[in-house]
């Protein structure tokens, strides 16, 4: 079964500082509380459902959230992937820049820039398993590209990291710089610090709740990123309500007993968590 996942986000600013009053004291972490969920059921078959989860923040310096134009929120610790070099016996993961780029279709105009200190392996590709030592690595699963393991990506590697290819690597570009594109099937994972906020899926079997994982199930997640929520270092509280989207809710959960957690992390990567109270879809349906 396809489940369709889409993320929307509406953020309602409840407190405002004058220049009249004394600002609140907030912790310069987030803190965050339940507020309701909500379920809301289409009419038409092919047309996604929505659960909608309202949380309560409050922060005092208001550093919650991502601007989508500033490729710093992109870049270490922020990047989208992680990936890894060879070291002897295993390997180890190296981070990422993100750099905007001149170049023809179909290269993108924003691409990672791979960043690392010595000392220096090759590159983690999926060809490295078939390399003597490296039989631990997962074998590539097409079915799963892009979803666990293996990705097809972009990736600039600067002049002073030009070890951690060979000639074996698919190079599509080059600058006079002496930094060059390549475009091949590198060993990743995703970066959890991507997501300022996290959803985790629990349903109780047995009387006791367990772990759905979409990841594992449908290669998706609910995780996302807030936008920014003020440009100013100052408190602030409100309710954020997050929509979530899919095919699957009801052909999943049915009448199952279901909880969330929520994780919600800020720009210096402090973040709280909440765990949902119990229900199940038709208990909290409002259409």
């Amino acid at each position: 079964m396809k489940v369709i996942k889409s993320v929307v986000l509406f953020c309602f600013l409840l407190a405002g500082i004058s220049s009249c009053f004394e600002p609140p004291d907030f912790n310069d972490a987030p803190e965050i509380s339940f507020n309701k969920i909500e379920f809301k059921v289409t009419p038409e078959f092919s047309e996604m459902d929505t659960l909608v989860l309202y949380i309560d923040f409050k922060d005092g310096n208001g550093d919650i959230g991502f601007n989508k134009s500033n490729l710093q929120h992109f870049s270490d610790p922020f990047h989208p992937y992680t990936y890894y070099l060879e070291t002897p016996g295993g390997v180890r993961p190296v981070a990422t820049e993100q750099v905007r780029i001149t170049a023809p279709d179909p290269i993108p105009q924003e691409v990672s820039l791979l960043k690392a200190s010595p000392p220096l392996g090759k590159l983690v590709t999926n060809r490295t398993r078939n390399k003597p030592g490296y039989g631990f690595l997962p074998p590539l699963n097409p079915g799963k590209l892009g979803c666990q393991d293996y990705i097809v990506s972009y990736l600039i590697i600067p002049p002073e990291l030009l070890s951690t290819i060979d000639t074996t690597y698919n190079v599509v570009a080059s600058s006079g710089s002496g930094a060059v594109l390549i475009r091949d099937t590198l060993y990743y994972d995703r970066n959890p610090n991507f997501y300022n906020i996290r959803v985790r899926f629990y349903q109780k079997i047995n009387g006791a709740l367990q772990e759905f994982s979409w990841e594992n199930e449908f290669c998706s997640t609910f995780n996302g990123r807030l936008p920014m929520l003020s440009d100013s270092n100052s408190p602030l509280e409100g309710t954020i309500r997050y929509n979530m989207q899919s095919l699957g809710f009801l052909s999943l959960f049915s009448v199952k007993t279901l909880a969330l957690d929520v994780i919600i992390t800020d720009r210096t990567l402090q973040s709280d968590s909440i765990r949902t109270p119990e229900f199940t879809l038709d208990r909290i349906r409002v259409n």
